[in-house]
């Protein structure tokens, strides 16, 4: 199910979290055991460019795209098989359809 999880949930914030970025920004992907990323997402994932680090949601380590201003991002928890989204403008960006994909949210704060 993950893989299936992964590759639906991919679509749906990688590009809200480029949107959410200026050109020439950064964001940073970590991983909790291995080694971390800082990229600027306007420039990778599409043919003849360099691959984009990371996934959305957890495969067994913490894995969490941020913005270097700590104003939006994302926060995968593999024990908890949850996705945390954060900052207005990219939880307005994927609010609609995670709750489609995946039900009303675990957690909610305003």
């Amino acid at each position: 199910m993950r893989s299936t999880l992964t590759d639906e949930l991919d679509p749906i914030v990688r590009p809200a979290l480029v949107a959410n970025t200026r050109p020439g920004g950064r964001l940073a992907w970590l991983d909790r055991q291995h080694t971390g990323y800082t990229f600027d997402p306007h420039r990778v994932g599409f043919p003849g460019a360099p691959d984009r680090p990371g996934e959305v949601y957890p495969n067994g380590d913490h894995y969490v795209f941020l913005h270097p201003g700590l104003t939006f991002g994302t926060f995968g928890h593999p024990w908890e098989e949850t996705l945390t989204v954060f900052g207005a403008p990219l939880l307005a960006a994927v609010e609609a359809e995670l709750t489609a994909l995946l039900g009303e949210p675990v957690r909610r704060r305003d």
